[in-house]
């Protein structure tokens, strides 16, 4: 008698489980069904834009190796349209390292040297906060390159603000740095600055990390400031 009633309770709880069950499935399930079927799709989505994101990569990357060979072979007019129109794409590093290509391009005395854009070019690189820093370090340097080879020298003002945008890149961590010392040096000596473009020029072709030709290029410099010093 026992066991049958304790059975009967039993049944009676799983059929209230049960019954339970069935409304909240009534009132909620729907919803559980979008929100599954939601998820699903986002998920599915991410993969896509995934795939999608890399197979543009791939693309793009296809496209500059191509224009880099037009530049390799002198295609020049081809490889400039070709920069330009990767420098529109959406993918910023391409895009950044198209622009630093066709600043190169412009600085070239061919039929489409157009100075004055190359360095707008190297300037909107520097400003642009979201570029890496290593490429905005070296936008910095071939901007104060390219600015002191147009600048007059009546223009101390302009001297001053070079120089502050190479001190930025001085810092013994900077992959710049013996690039920005050598411009340093270059308008210490424009300056008629001899001793101090002489500490700069000795303490690049002393350092072990100086790449081999700008050590050189230093050594030869100060070997000649050192006999100006000393006439």
């Amino acid at each position: 008698m026992s066991n049958n009633f304790e059975q009967f309770i039993n049944e009676v709880e799983s059929d209230l489980r049960h019954e339970k069950f069935e409304k909240l499935w009534k009132q909620y399930g729907k919803s559980i069904t979008i929100g599954l079927v939601v998820l699903i799709g986002l998920s599915g989505a991410f993969n896509w834009w995934q795939h999608y994101q890399a197979k543009q990569r791939d693309i793009i990357s296809q496209q500059f190796l191509s224009a880099q060979t037009l530049m390799f072979n002198k295609s020049v007019g081809d490889a400039l349209a070709a920069m330009e129109n990767i420098a529109k794409t959406s993918h910023r590093t391409y895009s950044t390292l198209a622009k630093f290509n066709i600043a190169t391009i412009l600085r070239q005395p061919t039929g489409h040297q157009d100075l004055a854009r190359a360095e707008k070019i190297y300037q909107e690189i520097m400003d642009d906060r979201q570029t890496e820093h290593l490429l905005r370090e070296l936008a910095t340097v071939l901007f104060v390159g390219l600015r002191l080879d147009t600048l007059r020298d009546e223009a101390p003002g302009e001297i001053e603000s070079l120089l502050k945008l190479l001190s930025n890149c001085e810092n013994n961590g900077d992959p710049y740095r013996h690039l920005a010392l050598e411009l340093h040096g270059m308008i210490e000596m424009r300056k008629k600055n001899f001793p101090k473009a002489t500490e700069i020029f000795t303490k690049i072709a002393q350092d072990e990390k100086t790449p081999k030709d700008l050590r050189l290029r230093a050594q030869m410099i100060t070997q000649n400031l050192a006999s100006q010093l000393a006439n």
